[in-house]
């Protein structure tokens, strides 16, 4: 028997047992509660926001090079999104709404460029993360706590500030593609 068909029957049980076997993250999902931690569904949802920016921004949609740029950055903080949304800790909900700023900010500025379908789309995913930033800075000023009040909070005001201007950055997005939408 030729060498490449002895190595092709092989195949077939090595893939079975790959297929039975849970992926790390399922393997995770399934020690943990069946309830995801508070920050999960913002985060996802600000990855689904940078997806839809990514999906706004075809070739057709206006200046490829450009939007090739824009699509390579929205897969980056989706993927960024994702990874972060596995992570339950105060740090991890402020890394998040700070990426989920740069969604908004980056369809906000991606919008005006786009044709008219696309425009909308982006314009969908600057409120969609503009919406998880919310949820975030909330979920993160509960999680830092009173920080104002320890005596050795320093990193946990820093984090406070670093919510609140991922929320401010957030509105700002949504201010700007409201008034493109008006205008345009």
């Amino acid at each position: 028997m030729p060498r490449v068909l002895r190595s092709m029957s092989i195949v077939p049980a090595a893939w079975d047992r790959i297929r039975s076997m849970p992926a790390g993250e399922d393997r995770r999902r399934a020690a943990k509660s069946s309830r995801p931690h508070p920050a999960e569904p913002p985060l996802r949802g600000a990855a689904l926001a940078a997806r839809l920016l990514e999906e706004a921004c075809t070739p057709k949609s206006g200046d490829p090079l450009r939007l090739e740029v824009v699509r390579t950055l929205a897969r980056d903080l989706a993927e960024e999104l994702e990874a972060l949304s596995a992570l339950d800790d105060a740090t991890a909900t402020v890394e998040g709404a700070l990426r989920a700023a740069d969604v908004a900010n980056l369809a906000a500025c991606t919008a005006p460029e786009l044709l008219e379908t696309a425009a909308t789309r982006a314009v969908a995913a600057a409120h969609l993360a503009a919406g998880a930033v919310r949820a975030l800075g909330v979920l993160a000023d509960a999680a830092v706590g009173d920080a104002q009040e320890e005596p050795h909070g320093e990193y946990e005001q820093n984090l406070s500030k670093d919510a609140r201007g991922a929320v401010w950055r957030a509105q700002l997005a949504v201010r700007q593609v409201d008034e493109f939408m008006e205008t345009g």
